[in-house]
Parts: structure tokens; sequence; C-alpha cells
């Protein structure tokens, strides 16, 4: 009775596993069979593939062999050509070989010159000799007028360097009016009168420039007895443009500082800052020195005790290269 009891047990117990055992793992039972039918499905195609090759005839097999060699032709040596033949010379049979013939040397330059010692010694040559002296003298006097015209130009070169020259001229100043403030400010006018100037200049030419330093000494009357003298001191700055062989065309500007002394029984003087425009031509003399004409305007500032100068100056002066 007992043993059939457990084995009734066994027999609930194992069908309660089984539904638990159902009721939990369902569908993995499935999947394992889904994956072997699977399985089995690509076994028969690849069984299927394997039948189908070997069914097929045998692979060839690949020839590895060289291919034989290519006979290359060699061309043809072309045959030598022939030497060209060169015949011998042949010499007069009434020629010894031993004389040799004088051939006449080709003129040269002596022959085209006449030797003077042979004129001075009265000798004479033939015909041809005198041909050829007459024919050389006419081309020696043809060379020297060819060298006289490229080399000696009528035309003097221009001198670039120092120079240094004297200047003189006459100046025409306006009215000049004096100061005075004793015993009380008041003005006095004089009528000028044309005067002269002189001077020396110095300065160093760059070709189309020229830069100069200056003194000049102006002197002139005016009416009642009144005498002006003024000395200048300038730099000067001069732009030239030639026009011809000879000539040049300039203009410049210099700049310095005025001595004035007015004279009249009582001295009126003083130091100012002075300036003057230059218009004037050059002309070139020779290699070493030429003449200048120029025009200038003259201006000197005022001072306490006269009012400014201003003169029209006409000028000539000379430049001698160093």
């Amino acid at each position: 009775m007992i043993r059939s009891l457990i084995e009734s047990l066994l027999v609930i117990c194992f069908f309660s596993a089984c539904c638990v055992f159902g009721q939990v793992f369902p569908k993995p039972l499935d999947e394992r069979s889904q994956r072997l039918a699977n399985l089995m499905a690509r076994v028969s195609a690849h069984e299927a593939q394997v039948t189908q090759l070997l069914s097929k005839g045998p692979v060839p097999r690949t020839n590895f062999d060289l291919p034989p060699p290519v006979k290359r032709t060699v061309p043809a040596t072309p045959p030598p050509k022939e030497k060209p033949f060169i015949p011998v010379p042949l010499f007069p049979e009434n020629v010894d070989g031993d004389t040799v013939r004088e051939v006449p040397a080709p003129p040269s330059v002596d022959d085209l010159v006449s030797d003077p010692n042979a004129i001075q010694n009265g000798k004479k040559g033939d015909d041809s000799n005198s041909s050829l002296d007459a024919n050389s003298s006419e081309v020696g006097e043809d060379l020297d007028a060819a060298f006289a015209k490229l080399y000696d130009s009528d035309a003097p070169s221009r001198h670039r360097g120092y120079y240094f020259g004297p200047l003189i001229g006459l100046i025409f100043p306006s009215d000049v009016s004096t100061r005075t403030s004793v015993p009380s400010v008041s003005k006095t006018s004089y009528k000028s009168n044309s005067g002269y100037l002189i001077g020396l200049q110095g300065g160093k030419d760059f070709g189309k420039v020229r830069l100069e330093a200056e003194y000049t000494y102006n002197s002139f009357d005016a009416s009642s007895g009144l005498n002006a003298s003024i000395h200048n001191f300038f730099s000067r700055l001069i732009m030239e443009m030639e026009i011809a062989d000879r000539v040049d065309v300039r203009t410049g500007l210099g700049m310095g500082v005025g001595f004035v002394n007015l004279e009249r029984g009582q001295e009126f003087s003083g130091v100012g800052f002075a300036y003057d425009f230059l218009l004037g031509v050059a002309y070139r003399i020779d290699e070493n020195w030429g003449v200048q004409v120029d025009y200038r305007y003259f201006l000197n500032a005022a001072n306490d005790e006269y009012d400014r100068v201003k003169s029209h100056v006409w000028l000539v002066s000379a430049s001698l290269d160093l």
C-alpha cells in the first residue's frame, strides 16, 4: 500500500512537472524544431550543389610553356663608298724642280705713304710709285678731314664743375623812403636815379643745375643828395636749358642778407633779408669760359629807418672754369 501510494505521488509529480514545463517553455521546442528543419534544408541544398559540380567534366589545365623565340632579321651592311680620285698635279717639263717662282708681295700700308727720306735725298720712283704717292697723299688728306670733322666740333663741350667770375651791371631802383622818430614819426620819400652793380660769383655746374654764392655792391643816388649803398651776400639756384650748341636759357632764385646804408646828412642803415628773381641767357665762348646776360628783380626787407628797397637789374657776368 505504501508502494502504490509512492507510485501515485511520482505519477502526479511527473504530470505536474510536464504541465509546468509545457506552460513555461512552450516556444523553445518549436524554435529548435524550426532550426533543425532549416539546417536539414541547407544540407540538402549543399549536397545538390556538390552533386552538380561533380557531374561536370574535369577543369582544363593552364599551359605555362614559353612561346618560341622570334627570329630578327639584321639589315645588310651597305658596301663602302669609293674614295674620289684626286689626280696628281703635273708640272711643266721645262721647269726645274729646284727653282722657286717669286710672287710679288701684296701692297702694304707703307707703300701708300711716301718716304720722307727719299724725298729729301731727291730720289724719284717710276710712274707707278709716283701715282701711289699721289693717291696716298689724297687718302691722307681725306682721313685728316674725316678725323677733324669727327673730333673737332665747332661747339665747345659743356664743362661740369666749379667756376668763378666777375659781374657788372646797371640798376634801376624804385623810389626810396626814410623814416625818423625824432621829434615825431615822419616819412620822407626820394626819387631814385639809376646806379651800378659790381661783384663776384662762384659756384658749381651740375649740367642743368647751378649752385652759386655771390657778393654784390649796389650804389645809386636819389633826389635831395641822398646816397644809397647796399652790400648783398646771396646764395642762388639756377636752372638751365640748352637751346643751341652754345646757348642756354636760364632762370633762378637768389636769397641772402642785405646791408643797407642810406645817407643824407643823417645815416639810415640796417640789415635785413633780401632776395631776387633771375631770367637770362648763357653763351659758351670757349671750353673754359662763357658769359651770361641776366635780368633780376631785387627786393630788400624794410626797416625801422627805411622802407623796402626795390630795383630792376641788368647785368653781365663771366664764368671761368676751374
